[in-house]
């Protein structure tokens, strides 16, 4: 299993959102570089890069923040947040991006998704799953369509996707533990695609029930920023 590390960038600063919350913010003093420096330093070297500004106004706006963290040597990074152009994604594979994760815009132009699949490759492009309460959220978390998780994913994986980043959005900084549940429910509908848990894992123990129902990686954010989880702990789970 993966254990992918969250950097959230907001005005070129590290920050988390509180219930998914753009004004409800807590800053945190360590810069993107630096903070992709210390999960390098301890052994984590693929992170998950998001930039939360970008994806409130529907395109990417911290370009010197991501591009610094993807300079720094050995990072490995999945980067998203308002990416919404052929153009952008082509720039973050360039800048050393492992893949662009899109989001919105799979929601509102699942078609053109299916092109830029085709054109970019299925590895180079991951899909970003935003849920909350049981239906599709886009937008910056600030609108919500009609599908469910299961009917979003399984037209995209039918167009060729093989990656989704899955996001509780009600869990996402609550500290009330991850929705086992909905990966639960998620897994058999696809068991063959990389399905990444994310949203309210705030320790060992929720990262052990998400090994539990064998997601192919966990996102961890602010319990790392916040000394809640240590990195050295989830080294037995990394395979």
């Amino acid at each position: 299993m993966l254990i992918i590390p969250a950097i959230e960038i907001y005005e070129g600063k590290c920050v988390v959102l509180n219930n998914g919350n753009f004004s409800d913010r807590v800053t945190f003093p360590q810069s993107p570089t630096d903070l992709a420096k210390s999960f390098l330093n301890e052994g984590f070297s693929f992170l998950h890069v998001v930039d939360l500004e970008g994806a409130q106004r529907g395109q990417v706006k911290n370009w010197e923040s991501i591009e610094s963290v993807l300079a720094v040597p050995g990072v490995k990074a999945e980067v998203g947040g308002g990416v919404r152009s052929k153009d952008e994604i082509q720039r973050l594979l360039e800048l050393g991006a492992k893949r662009a994760i899109l989001g919105s815009i799979a929601v509102t132009l699942p078609g053109l998704v299916k092109k830029w699949i085709y054109e970019i490759g299925a590895s180079r492009i991951s899909i970003a799953v935003d849920v909350r309460n049981g239906k599709i959220s886009h937008g910056g978390w600030l609108e919500e369509a009609e599908q469910s998780p299961t009917m979003f994913m399984m037209e995209l994986k039918n167009n060729g996707v093989s990656s989704f980043i899955c996001t509780d959005i009600n869990a996402e900084n609550s500290f009330q533990g991850p929705n086992v549940g909905l990966y639960r429910e998620l897994r058999p509908f696809f068991p063959n695609v990389e399905l990444i848990a994310s949203g309210g894992i705030t320790s060992v123990d929720d990262v052990e029930k998400l090994h539990g129902v064998k997601v192919s990686g966990v996102i961890v954010g602010r319990a790392l920023l916040e000394n809640r989880i240590k990195l050295k702990d989830l080294l037995r789970f990394v395979s």
